[in-house]
Order: C-alpha cells, then structure tokens, then sequence
C-alpha cells in the first residue's frame, strides 16, 4: 500500500488545561522505550509500542525541550488518547518542536515521560520511495481531501479500480458500480470525491468507500475535473467537453472548442483546464468559458494552482503551471495570460500538483519539483514507471502510474 497511506492519519491536537498531563512523580506506567518522532512536510509522524490498557498522551510544542510538565507554559499543546503511528499536522517547515509521550491507566494521573525528542518539519518533494504496489493495474489518477468520514485518499485506473483510504484505515479495494470501465480521473470537492471516465462515467463517494454512478448526460469520455471551494465541480473531457454541478446530481454539460481537455484545477477564483494541441480554456463561474490564445501544438495534461508568498510575506501571489508533452510547460499569474517556458526536461510530463511546492510528474518515474514554479530541480524516483497522477498528502506527496506503481516522498 502506499507508504504515506498505510500510515494512521490525523489532525491536530485537543489542547486541555495545565497539569492534567501529569509529571515524573505522577502514576506507575512507564513510557514506552521506543518513542519516535519522525520530520515530514509541515508535519511528523509519531511512533512506539503500546501497552495494554495505556491511555497514552503526546505532549509537543516549539523548542528543543518540551516535557510534561512544562508544555503549557512553554505554548506546547497536548494530545490525548493517542494511537500509533500519530500524524501531527500544522506544523510551520523550518521550526525545530520538541515532543514528549507517557501513559496512564484507568484515567488516573500520567507517569513519567519519555525521553524529548526533537525534528523540525520540512518541505517535502526531496526524497522519494517506492511502496508497494497498489493492484497490478496502471493507476491514472489520485486525490486526496477530507471527507465527512475522515481523511481520504483515493486512487483509481485501468479496469474500473477504485482503492480508498480512510481516516486510518489501510488502502481498500472498493466496489466500482460500473465493472471493467477504466476509471482516468479523480478528484475532491467539500461533498465528496468524483471520478470519471469513457462514455461519460461519473462516479461520486461522500465516504471514500461507497460509489455511486451519476448520470453525466453525456457519452464523452471524462479525462479530469476539478472542484471549486464551494459545491462547484467542473468534469472535461472529450472533444471540449465541460461539465458542471453545484450538487454533483445534475450535471450540465457544454462545448468549449473541438480538442480533448485532459486536466483542470481551481484556484484564484478561476478555473483552468487545458488538453489536446495546446488547448486552454478559463471561467471565473464554471458555467462561462474563453480561450486562451494557443501558444504550443503540444498536449498539454497537467495544470496546477498555487497561492505564492507575496513580498509581505502574506499568501496573496497566484500562479499557474501547466505541463504536457515533451516537457512542454507554461506558466500563468491569472490563468487567462499565459507564458510558453523553455523546457527543462524532455520526458512527457502527466500531472502537475501544488502543496507548499509545485510537483510535476510524468513517463519513466519523471519527478520534478519547483518552490516558485519557475525554477526545477529533478528528483531521484527510485522508478522507471510512466507516472501518471500526484496529489498532496498530509505529511508530504504520493504520484501513482504504471502496475500500481507508487511513490512517495515525506
């Protein structure tokens, strides 16, 4: 299963009241010896073995000396009733935390604690590892976002495949309602994940473990989509075809140009989607859409939004990365207005994403990553599998392709 997936997802931290963690004087369970704290993006990953019966407490704040007696004083925070391995999320890349656990039984006071350990997060997209392979069939897409169940990730391909993960759970072969329909796309939405594929297909989960099929309207096949942060998602696909639904029941569809769409996002109010010989099309609403003039012949299958520190250090710059074949890739500060980039590979490049980095992916375990989605810097896949989708995780990244390839970098 994918390496960031198999691993127990969850959110940051019940703050409770001074003194309740309990100090080195303060019950009889002994923490356990192999307490640790591992760096991810924004992120860390916290481990040991658990006793039977041990209600078990993570106590983390900034610093390198945090312990159970003086996180709260210290700004530190606490984290009860915790299982491992824990995801501890919302953390700020650069700064060096310090983290402490121990353990009480029976609802009375905590012993004494483990050893601080200290990591301090940092932006992923360096270091990358294969994980076991998910199915034996390619996998086109993958997302990732926060369903009403939990934390999602799901991963669909060839053969209707449909793999979930939920909040914790390991990574499960679902139940596609359309057999043996290759699924190409999936993506997240407030209401749900949808995925789509040939004669229109488009399926929709509110959980990641149920999917129900939707009526499309339409017999084009699906190639990608995108949604809104509202209840707004747009599905393109074939010959130019865009869908849109505010409720993901009824969708209306339309025709901007005559060329295969094979990607969309959203970001900065607008959304993009881009496709066959170059095409590039925009909308502020989802509904209205105009052409961007065409500056490549080239397929275009990938594009991405990123919200950029700006010079006061706020998030206020937005910029577009589009990518496709041969390496071809253009850039954008509205998504209306793009500019054709020289390349800097020459492998096809299949999916673009953004989380804190911009992470361009493609054909022979082609990874490259960017912080300001100008300047590339290749990275080492571990792979030769045509890597066909990204998406960001809660600790880092995970791109999918090939005989259920995947890789993953924390």
């Amino acid at each position: 299963m994918l390496r960031k997936i198999s691993a127990v997802v969850a959110s940051l931290a019940i703050a409770v009241l001074a003194g309740c963690g309990g100090g080195s004087d303060g019950g009889d369970v002994s923490p356990p010896a192999d307490f640790r704290v591992v760096p991810g993006d924004a992120s860390v990953i916290v481990t040991w073995t658990a006793e039977p019966d041990v209600d078990y407490w993570i106590f983390f704040g900034p610093g390198s000396n945090i312990n159970t007696s003086n996180w709260s004083t210290l700004g530190g925070v606490a984290v009860t009733g915790v299982t491992s391995p824990r995801i501890i999320t919302g953390l700020a890349n650069g700064v060096t935390y310090s983290f402490t656990i121990n353990g009480r039984k029976n609802r009375g006071p905590g012993g004494p604690g483990a050893p601080t350990q200290v990591a301090t997060p940092q932006v992923a997209g360096a270091n990358w590892a294969v994980g076991t392979p998910v199915g034996n069939t390619r996998l086109n897409a993958i997302a990732a976002g926060t369903l009403f169940s939990g934390f999602t990730v799901a991963t669909v391909g060839v053969g209707g495949t449909i793999f979930t993960s939920v909040n914790a759970g390991p990574l499960t072969a679902r139940t596609n309602p359309v057999a043996n329909v290759d699924l190409n796309a999936v993506w997240y939405g407030v209401i749900g994940m949808v995925a789509g594929g040939p004669n229109g297909t488009l399926l929709h989960s509110v959980d990641g473990v149920t999917w129900t099929q939707k009526e499309s309207g339409t017999t084009n096949t699906l190639y990608g989509g995108a949604a809104a942060t509202g209840q707004n998602y747009v599905a393109v696909g074939q010959g130019g075809i865009i869908l849109n639904s505010s409720d993901l029941a009824t969708w209306t569809s339309r025709t901007v140009g005559d060329r295969d769409l094979y990607a969309a996002t959203y970001g900065g109010t607008r959304f993009v989607a881009v496709g066959a010989g170059g095409a590039m099309h925009s909308s502020n609403d989802g509904t209205n859409w105009g052409p961007s003039p065409t500056l490549t012949e080239r397929n275009l299958r990938g594009v991405a939004h990123a919200l950029l520190p700006a010079a006061d250090g706020t998030f206020t710059s937005n910029f577009y990365v589009a990518v496709g074949d041969n390496g071809t890739w253009l850039t954008s500060t509205d998504g209306g207005s793009w500019t054709l980039q020289a390349p800097f590979t020459t492998a096809n490049l299949r999916a673009i994403t953004y989380g804190g980095r911009f992470v361009a992916v493609g054909d022979n375990g082609t990874i490259y990553t960017s912080i300001n989605g100008l300047d590339w810097v290749v990275q080492a896949s571990n792979t030769t599998a045509n890597l066909y989708s990204v998406a960001r995780q809660l600790t880092g990244y995970t791109a999918v392709g090939d005989a259920g390839v995947n890789v993953s970098t924390f």
